[in-house]
């Protein structure tokens, strides 16, 4: 018996796993007991190593959303595919691992700040550093209520 069905176009593209996401943004490997899907191969502990055809593909294509995840300084807990032992977060005015490791920038100087980095090579993104800002002095009014106590 003939039935109506619809077809319809996958809405978006599938992100990153939990663990490639992790990867990605942070560089590090945490390889669980079962059911791992990330870049390493279950046992090498440096992630450049693993850096591939696969790594620079799925960097590419969700570049924007990773970066401006990462930007936000939101927790990996709101990410669509999350581990909870997978626990992690960027900041306004900082990078992720494969920002660094995928792309080619200019050479980070010695004990300069990432935030100083992006306003030197003129890297900042639209509105991160209002936020930015605004992140640096919430953190000066927490560490200047610590003192009074």
């Amino acid at each position: 018996m003939p039935t109506k069905r619809t077809w319809r176009e996958r809405l978006g593209v599938e992100f990153p796993s939990a663990y490639q996401a992790s990867e990605l943004l942070t560089g590090e490997l945490n390889y669980p007991v079962l059911g791992y899907d990330g870049y390493g191969d279950g046992i090498g502990k440096d992630l450049s190593a693993f850096i591939g055809d696969l790594m620079r593909a799925d960097w590419a294509t969700h570049r924007e959303a990773l970066l401006a995840f990462w930007i936000s300084g939101k927790w990996s807990s709101e990410l669509p595919n999350r581990k909870p032992w997978l626990f992690y977060r960027g900041a306004p005015g900082t990078r992720p691992w494969a920002w660094w490791a995928l792309e080619s920038h200019p050479q980070i100087r010695k004990n300069e700040s990432e935030d100083h980095y992006l306003t030197r090579t003129k890297q900042w993104l639209p509105g991160e550093r209002a936020t930015f800002e605004v992140a640096q002095l919430r953190r000066a009014a927490k560490f200047e209520e610590v003192e009074e106590d």
